[in-house]
């Protein structure tokens, strides 16, 4: 299971509702396994195409950065930033690379290093965080640990702990809605157990048999501000894309 946050690719989406209601009809809850094979069935997708905002509180003021974005699988991705602060600011994304250019410098910038752990565009999203697309069961013990409400919805508790080092969260607390199989909410914590990070999924829509969060905060609790919220609209599945679509000379056109 991958969950992926704003902006470059949060596509959460879920299986029809029959299958979950009938689990929990039925009393018998799944397994983790079972839980994350469901809501990877529906995550699989050939492209994508969306526009999208984020809205930055950072308390005293707020920033809205308007983009559209192209995305095929989890690998790939390319962002372009449209409001006119931000005009002609560009991502691209292949698997764990990122590279950012900057139009008023004409320059092409790889982000590594140090710079991971800054917030995208000033947000609470950090770019290891819109770089991580590896299954979580890869790096994580993951168990059900209970059910819980989340906006008046059933939802499966998970309780993420690292078996790896090269983690950006020690531990994690997935609630995932049990009729439609997407995250409604999250919360990441460090080793000490203080809480790092937190997501709440604000709007979801049905396209076809699947679910899409459209509309979801995430908020950093190390800093000041109400959280950066995420939102997609004009959302087209299964788009022609040029060849060089996702490739440096794209990105510096």
């Amino acid at each position: 299971m991958r969950i992926r946050t704003a902006p470059l690719l949060l596509l959460l989406l879920a299986l029809p509702a029959a299958a979950g209601a009938q689990a929990a009809a039925a009393g018998a809850p799944p397994t983790a396994a079972e839980i994350l094979a469901r809501v990877d069935a529906n995550e699989a997708f050939g492209t994508v195409s969306y526009t999208g905002t984020m809205e930055i509180d950072l308390g005293k003021r707020t920033l809205v950065k308007e983009m559209k974005s192209v995305a095929e699988g989890a690998g790939k991705a390319f962002v372009e930033f449209t409001n006119p602060e931000d005009r002609g600011v560009r991502y691209l994304k292949i698997a764990k690379d990122l590279w950012m250019y900057f139009p008023g410098e004409q320059e092409t910038v790889k982000i590594s290093g140090h710079l991971l752990k800054e917030g995208m565009m000033g947000s609470d999203v950090s770019y290891e965080d819109a770089l991580e697309s590896d299954t979580l069961s890869d790096k994580y013990a993951i168990e059900v640990i209970g059910s819980e409400q989340v906006d008046g919805r059933a939802c499966w508790v998970l309780d993420l702990r690292a078996r790896v080092r090269n983690v950006p969260y020690e531990r994690q607390k997935l609630w995932i809605d049990a009729e439609r199989f997407i995250a409604l909410k999250g919360e990441m914590y460090a080793k000490s157990g203080k809480l790092l990070k937190e997501s709440r999924t604000l709007e979801v829509r049905q396209f076809g048999v699947r679910w899409l969060a459209v509309a979801v905060r995430i908020q950093d609790k190390l800093r000041k501000g109400n959280g950066t919220v995420f939102s997609m609209k004009e959302i087209e599945f299964d788009v022609k894309l040029p060849a060089d679509q996702f490739s440096l000379r794209q990105l510096g056109r």
